[in-house]
């Protein structure tokens, strides 16, 4: 069965194939045209509609964005528009002719380090802009290389922007095997943070190893096993290695401008050159001397001897350059294993001591979030004891609070802060909520005759069989609302954005909707009679 094609004619685009989509069930992105012409683009869409959608794959969407709409840069894929759809939303970017290093990882040593000296140039330029973007998400499915060896750095879902010397990093990101060891213990993200990253991705290309696997690369002491990599590489390219995905971020390289600067002047394969024991063939000047002797007789037989001396001395230099060779390369493979035994026992004493922060941070962070939560109850208790005595609060943050079945007719909670929290049941009939947020609130079988709501964000909120009956909804954003058979009878909903919003079953009879935005709006089992419609004219 054929995938079929989304429509994006209407905003000039053709979709010619689906490129993929990611582990966020609704992400989908395409490859497309700009209509009459041959100007290839990348549409990213996130659908709202599916079942399996992650809201944070819509911020992702909203992250990169934001970020991408700072860079210019030739490898990175600008940013072009973004679009709302029925299903969703909709990024456009530039498009590369280049496939991912997720689907082409066969590349020589060499060609790797054309490809790490590629994307080292990119975050240097990410690292020197103010203010500094840390992208967070290095691995081989966001670099896109071409033919000529060129990387392309993509996907800035889990982008931050590094303002002063904060970096955001309190919920760990990225893909497990990547991410580097600061994030998951939740401390600032530096320079060196992408390094790491980067480090595993190279190792992965020149092991021939997925992205899925990576975790097959790395000991029992969560270290990564550089026995996988070819032996023909040289020892300093190896060290450089080790240096971008060790653990400690301050025995990592500081930056991409100093990492890049010490692979520049590495060779990647180690060129050594064995000596060559001489072996009996004589030169062609050597028989040509050896005949001229034979024919000045004893002379020629002298001239043969010495030849033979000569080669036999030389021949014992050679030995003994060789058994040289053999003894300091003996003498640096014993220092090279001390060096990794004492690694090894200092990196043991840093994951020993790593997991006990760890342990001790992680009982901080949820003493921190308890008290946290705590300290919001309390708050929100403090508020509701007040607006029941007082009648009033306003700009009081009632986030996430359970207001379910209360009875609050008639209060003033202006400003408030009321989203995510639940009002099933509420009866809250002559109340003013003006400019309240109430977006994502679940206020199911409310009563709110006569309520204002006026220039209140209700986006997203559920309002299914609410008592809304000559409520002032003026200008209030109703976008993905739900409001299947409310009552709203004689309400004031002059300039409401009604965008796709639900109203199958709801009563609008003598409603005014002037001015109100009812895009993508189904209207067929809504009553309507003597409503003022948007164009100002009344509904029979």
């Amino acid at each position: 069965m054929a995938i079929q094609k989304p429509d994006f004619s209407n905003l000039g685009y053709k979709v010619n194939k689906e490129l993929g989509k990611n582990r966020f069930g609704g992400r989908i992105t395409h490859l497309a045209e700009v209509e009459n012409s041959k100007i290839k683009v990348v549409i990213k869409e996130f659908r709202f509609a599916d079942v399996d959608t992650d809201w944070s794959g819509f911020k992702a969407y909203e992250r990169e964005i934001e970020v991408l709409k700072q860079l210019e840069h030739p490898r990175i894929p600008s940013y072009l528009t973004s679009f709302e759809t029925p299903q969703g939303f909709c990024l456009v970017q530039e498009y590369k002719d280049a496939p991912s290093l997720a689907h082409e990882n066969k590349f020589t040593p060499e060609q790797v380090k054309q490809i790490a000296i590629s994307i080292l140039e990119i975050l240097v330029y990410l690292q020197k802009r103010q203010p500094q973007i840390l992208h967070r998400d290095i691995k081989p499915e966001n670099i896109l290389v071409d033919k000529n060896l060129n990387a392309y750095l993509v996907d800035f879902g889990f982008a931050r922007v590094r303002n002063n010397e904060i970096a955001l990093s309190s919920v760990a990101s990225g893909t497990p095997g990547f991410i580097p060891p600061e994030e998951y213990f939740g401390r600032d993200l530096t320079e060196a943070s992408d390094l790491y990253s980067l480090g595993v991705t190279l190792i992965c290309l020149l092991t021939g190893t997925p992205s899925v696997n990576v975790s097959k690369l790395i000991d029992d002491e969560y270290r990564f096993d550089f026995k996988s990599l070819p032996s023909e590489l040289n020892p300093q390219f190896v060290q450089w290695l080790r240096k971008m995905v060790e653990p400690n971020v301050k025995n990592r390289f500081a930056n991409a401008s100093v990492a890049l600067e010490a692979l520049k002047a590495i060779p990647v394969i180690l060129k050594s050159a064995k000596v060559k024991t001489l072996n009996n063939n004589l030169t062609f000047a050597q028989c040509c001397t050896i005949i001229l002797g034979f024919w000045l007789g004893s002379t020629g037989i002298q001239i043969l001897k010495e030849l033979s001396i000569s080669q036999q001395q030389q021949h014992q230099r050679l030995v003994r350059q060789e058994d040289q060779i053999e003894e300091q390369q003996t003498q640096i493979s014993h220092l090279l294993q001390e060096q990794k035994q004492f690694e090894n026992r200092i990196t043991n004493q840093l994951n020993s001591l790593q997991r006990q922060q760890g342990r001790t941070l992680t009982k901080l962070q949820e003493y921190n979030r308890n008290r946290q939560e705590l300290l919001k109850q309390r708050l929100r208790t403090r508020y509701l004891d007040r607006l029941q005595k007082t009648r009033e609060c306003n700009n009081c943050n009632f986030q996430k609070a359970n207001l379910s079945n209360t009875q609050l007719e008639s209060v003033s909670l202006k400003n408030a802060n009321l989203q995510w929290s639940k009002l099933v049941n509420a009866n809250l009939g002559r109340s003013n909520l003006k400019n309240a947020n109430l977006a994502y609130a679940s206020l199911d079988n409310g009563k709110f005759k006569d309520t204002n709501f006026q220039n209140a964000n209700l986006t997203r909120a559920k309002l299914n069989n609410a008592l809304l009956k000559n409520a002032d909804l003026s200008n209030a954003n109703l976008m993905y609302a739900k409001l299947n058979n409310a009552d709203l009878r004689g309400a004031d909903l002059r300039g409401a954005k009604f965008r796709y919003t639900k109203l199958d079953g709801a009563d609008l009879r003598g409603a005014n909707l002037r001015y109100a935005n009812l895009e993508g709006v189904n209207l067929s089992n809504v009553k309507l009679t003597g409503a003022i419609m948007p164009d100002g004219s009344k509904h029979p």
